[in-house]
């Protein structure tokens, strides 16, 4: 079938500007060249209102010769704009006295020489190539007219949308309650062996676009709380097995046991659970097949899962996949999704209890209510529309996808009127009623496609660039598309605004789907639909906008290459050896530098946009001479990345400052040792990130002058896990364009209760310049405290909407949101702030009247026992004073809190929503419950005083050493150390120890770690008590950073060293007259780190 032709005239628009740039009185040039300019440029002109005319035929209605002559004109705009972009670079560098001969390589067009265009030869010169180019553009201009495309008629069209958001709530579903009852019905039907809980598998199978991934989602949703874990993972057309098999070992090994507080009842499945958290640690990315299918099938021999394999195209990956599905014979459930009947027969065999669903298209009543919901929301369709709408439905045949779009087509026409209907109906080709599969989807992708201006084709088409089920970052996206000039307008100002409306248009007319959508509709990422992406690719093959290779075709020829997707495999296929020169490639993605051999990059003089996946320092060699780059993205792989070996950190280029028009320079997944020193040349700069190890005073200078230099940063985020970020708290810095600022010590993504309560913050209080950043919508960051000015300060941004607030220490007094009104009536106090969350171990926040008026989803995280020995009570009636809330998630750390204390906890917060007069729903998670304490005396508050006294009493220090493992602690407050057994070998094994409480009692925890090497114990004799412990942190095969060797000193003996002193050493002495009396840290197969308890004797 032939795809439409997108005939993009995106090129020739951005051509046409600059152009007009050098023909400004700034560029002295020869008046013959001037003229030629003008020339050039009229012609082009007029060459881009025929594209624009052809690019509106339908693909059957295109004479061949034409589809050429369009090719012609864009292959001649990227040269035009690349001689264009290297003329003004030098340009710029003349003027400021400035020249890299490295440059001279990545000019096509200017000679070393000819560097300063006020010289006789370098106009010359630049005379010289206009000439050659006018030339070019006569000779295009002449087959136009051979080849009549002016004689191609199109009927005008407008485009004025008018559905401003498809999605500013969550989509609503429609035919989807009553499939999603018949396959929970299929899943618990009893088949053959129904008394032995047979593992029983359900099938999906439909065309694509059907909905199959939406109905099992909502399937999973609805049955995931039943089991003991769950995963859902997708296996698309190309699949990586080996990363498939992770993903869903990460799932089922990350899902927690389910929990009726019942006593003695599923504590093997929680002993289980912990044993298998802690074992799962560490880079799987290195494990064959066979180790992860045995890991999974371990994990779930004992539980009862629920498992989505989605969109399995062949058999061989659902083969390996199934190995890993355990027949445990405990009622487990199995979802597929599949185009093909064949697979879906493979899937659901005999031997596991499988049926198959024949997903069947929408009904003819929830057709039209799809149709006219996408169109008209809740307002019905006008009557004089009714009969073109069944004739457009009768077409659709009841597919969702093309429902959706042809909706979008028709909801962003400026009015609704039967003539554009029967247009849209007309236009639709018969194939619909001939064709089956996803030939169909083609057709009707590409009415909107062709509906969509210049510009907007072209950012979809750039999307082609990522691999199938990619989650992609809206920031990211957009930042990308102005490195590329495919987002460009009279202001740089306003740029990232315009992407961001090219996103949200991309939305609304359902061309990629929302991903992560926030209070305000805002979605944070997007994905685009495997149909969608098919048919975008197609497109760009055939315009040569984006080349994929996987080293499974032959390389294309190199003239045709406008961006270079070079994609994950096996094996080592790289860029020829022969290829010395790629002169057009503006973007290059490198998949993985491990399995590629990765090219030079001194083959790509116009490169824009690089990422590098998984790289080495080798990998970027030489990016300081790609003087046009603007987008830079540097990955490592994870155990690279957590090492933080200096080894294994990248050390950027000397030069770096070499990029002059670097726009985005994204580091935060890569460590890097130091800055170079050119990073104060970065004066283009719109986004930072980075992710820091070691910093010293020469480093911190550095990074001040580079963020006071860069005058238009719009985001700035920094990941720093051991480092202390105070030296930028006095910066006089006002970062007035800042839309977006992140300081965390961890990575976004990692939920602060898995990688426990840190100690070292990045920021010891917010800084004082952020309210400087008026532009500000969204701050992620991490304080030590946190006081009521802090907030004062974060209250009068105008625009900020995000808040991500984690605090260390928690204040004895609370945090009052105040409810401050204007004259108007409308909130002054975070007037725009829809998203907030907030952690610390002792939360205590008060939202007064009036207060929030605009928030609607709210986040706490908090530590129960911390918060009521802090604040006394559960306090949060003021949450009824949030007026717009919708949603209220808790996650509850119930370390050493007692049964009544986490009860009531729960108690409060139901109570709280249930007065709140918008009913928002409540998540509330509890973490830790096998921590909870369970007094056999039934405790009650009154004795809540002696543990509170107790507890003053203690101290604590740490942990020293990795973030491997997970977090381990104690049950009850220590009061005496016992013994301590220690395995050890080259490292630390584990660490496992006896303390008694204050009423005498005695208490064993641990071990934390394994117990496959050499034992030692210490019995602590009546009068001894620990007041040191020293030891060494390195790393091993096993982990990245633990605990190598270990030294307890005593007020009577040494015992150790333990382990291999190997690393950097540390070492905590106690204070005069007190004692360690417990440790906490981390461990998983080793012990990772250790923290220690004290108090006084």
């Amino acid at each position: 079938m032939e795809v439409a032709v997108s005939l993009s005239t995106g090129v020739l628009e951005v051509v046409l500007g600059k152009l007009g740039n050098i023909l400004m009185d700034e560029y002295e040039l020869q008046t013959g060249a001037k003229d030629g300019i003008r020339y050039i440029r009229e012609e082009l002109e007029s060459m881009q209102t025929a594209l624009e005319k052809v690019s509106k035929v339908p693909p059957d209605q295109l004479d061949k010769q034409v589809k050429i002559w369009a090719r012609k004109v864009r292959e001649m705009s990227y040269s035009i704009e690349d001689t264009i972009d290297s003329f003004m670079l030098h340009v710029d560098d003349s003027d400021d006295g400035e020249y890299s001969g490295s440059s001279a390589a990545c000019c096509p067009c200017v000679s070393a020489k000819s560097m300063l265009p006020r010289s006789y030869k370098a106009r010359r010169d630049i005379a010289a190539e206009i000439n050659r180019i006018k030339e070019e553009v006569d000779e295009v201009s002449k087959r136009r007219e051979r080849y009549k495309v002016d004689s191609i008629f199109v009927a005008p069209a407008s485009y004025d949308p008018r559905l401003l958001a498809l999605y500013e709530d969550k989509e609503k579903l429609v035919g989807i309650d009553h499939s999603t009852d018949e396959i929970i019905k299929l899943l618990s039907m009893e088949g053959e062996g129904a008394s032995e809980q047979k593992l029983k598998l359900v099938s999906i199978v439909g065309p694509g676009g059907m909905g199959k991934t939406t109905l099992a989602n909502a399937v999973y949703k609805k049955l995931e709380e039943q089991f003991d874990c769950t995963a859902f993972v997708s296996v698309s057309l190309q699949p990586n097995v080996k990363n498939i098999l992770s993903g869903l070992l990460r799932q089922v090994t990350a899902s927690k046991v389910k929990d009726d507080l019942e006593e003695g009842k599923d504590k093997d499945k929680k002993s289980l659970h912990r044993r298998e958290s802690q074992k799962h640690d560490g880079n799987t990315e290195t494990w064959s097949e066979k180790e992860l299918i045995d890991k999974i099938r371990h994990v779930l021999e004992k539980r009862r899962y629920l498992i989505v394999i989605d969109d399995i195209w062949e058999e061989q990956p659902w083969k390996l996949i199934k190995c890993a599905l355990f027949e445990n014979k405990l009622g487990s459930k199995v979802i597929t999704t599949t185009r093909n009947t064949e697979i879906a027969k493979l899937c659901s065999a005999d031997e596991v209890d499988g049926i198959i669903h024949q997903l069947q298209p929408l009904s003819d009543g929830d057709s039209e209510q799809l149709l006219y919901y996408k169109i008209f929301k809740n307002e019905g369709c006008p009557t004089e529309l009714k009969d073109v709408s069944q004739k457009i439905l009768k077409k659709c045949k009841g597919w969702p996808l093309a429902i959706n779009a042809i909706a979008s087509l028709l909801a962003n026409k400026p009015t609704q009127t039967q003539g554009q209907w029967y247009s849209v109906l007309n236009s639709i080709s018969t194939g619909l009623e001939n064709n089956h599969g996803v030939k169909d989807m083609r057709l009707i992708l590409s009415l909107s496609y062709r509906d969509m201006p210049a510009q907007l084709r072209d950012c979809l088409l750039y999307l082609s660039i990522f691999p199938e089920d990619h989650i992609i970052g809206r920031d990211d996206l957009i930042q990308r598309w102005i490195a590329e000039d495919l987002v460009h307008g009279r202001q740089d100002d306003y740029l990232y605004e315009l992407g961001n409306k090219y996103f949200n248009e991309l939305i609304n007319r359902s061309m990629i789907q929302p991903i992560d959508v926030d209070a305000f509709g805002r979605a944070q990422a997007c994905k685009v639909h495997d149909l969608v992406l098919e048919y975008i690719n197609s497109l760009s093959a055939e315009e040569d906008f984006v080349t994929i290779f996987n080293g499974l075709q032959s390389f294309p020829q190199s003239d045709s290459i406008h961006r270079l997707s070079l994609r994950n495999s096996e094996g080592e296929h790289g860029i020829p050896k022969a290829i010395k020169r790629l002169p057009h490639v503006r973007t290059l993605v490198v998949s993985s530098c491990f399995f590629y051999s990765t090219p030079s990059l001194s083959i790509f003089p116009v490169l824009r946009v690089l990422e590098l996946q998984r790289c080495t320092e080798s990998n970027i060699k030489g990016v300081e001479n790609l003087v046009h780059l603007r987008y830079l993205r540097l990955t490592q792989a994870y155990y690279f990345f957590y090492d933080g070996d200096a080894d294994h950190c990248i050390n950027l280029p000397e030069r770096i400052g070499n990029l002059q028009l670097l726009q985005t320079l994204d580091l935060k997944d890569a460590m890097i040792k130091e800055l170079p020193h050119t990073v104060v040349q970065f004066s283009q700069l719109r986004v930072l990130e980075i992710s820091l190890r070691k910093f010293d005073k020469r480093c911190e200078t550095l990074l001040l002058q580079c963020l006071c230099n860069v005058k238009q940063l719009e985001a700035l985020c920094i990941n720093a896990p051991d480092l202390s970020l105070d030296f930028m708290l006095q910066v006089d810095w006002a970062p007035t364009h800042l839309r977006r600022f992140t300081a965390s010590p961890r990575e976004q993504s990692k939920h602060m209760l898995r990688s426990g309560w840190v100690e070292l913050s990045p920021f010891s209080r917010l800084p004082r310049w952020i309210n400087s950043s008026l532009l500000l919508s969204d701050l992620s960051i991490m304080v030590r405290t946190l006081a009521q000015e802090d907030l004062e300060i974060l209250e009068v941004l105008p625009v900020l909407r995000s808040v991500d607030l984690e605090v260390i220490q928690a204040t004895g007094t609370r945090l009052e949101f105040n409810g401050s009104v204007g004259g108007n009536g409308h909130a002054t106090a975070f007037q725009c702030l829809g998203n907030l969350k907030f952690a610390s171990r002792a939360v205590g926040l008060v939202f007064k009247p009036g207060a929030v008026q605009e928030l609607q989803k709210l986040y706490l995280c908090f530590d129960v026992a911390e918060t009521k020995d802090v604040h006394g009570d559960f306090d949060f009636h003021s949450l009824e004073n949030i007026a717009s809330l919708k949603t209220l998630d808790v996650d509850i750390d119930c370390r050493c809190a007692r049964l009544w204390e986490v009860e009531a906890v729960e108690a409060a917060l139901s109570n709280a929503t249930k007065l709140n007069p918008n009913c928002p729903t409540l998540g509330l998670t509890r973490h830790f419950p096998d921590l909870i304490l369970h007094d056999q005396e039934e405790e009650i508050p009154e004795h809540l005083q002696a543990k509170k006294k107790e507890d003053a009493l203690l101290s604590r220090v740490g942990p020293f050493g990795g973030y491997g493992g997970r977090a381990r602690d104690i049950r009850v407050t220590p009061h005496r150390l016992e013994d301590v057994t220690i395995h050890s070998a080259n490292v630390v094994h584990s660490l496992a120890f006896s303390y008694a409480d204050h009423n005498g009692q005695q208490h064993s925890t641990g071990p934390w770690g394994s117990r496959d090497a050499r034992v030692s114990t210490i019995h602590l004799g009546p009068s001894e008590c620990l007041i040191k412990v020293s030891g060494s942190i390195g790393s091993s095969s096993e982990a990245a950073k633990l605990i190598t060797s270990l030294i307890f000193v005593t007020n009577e003996a040494s015992y150790g060293p333990f382990g291999k002193c190997i690393g950097d050493p540390f070492e905590f002495h106690v204070p005069s007259n007190s004692s360690i009396v417990g440790f906490f840290g981390r461990a998983g197969t080793r012990l990772d780190a250790i923290g220690f308890y004290f108090r006084p004797l």
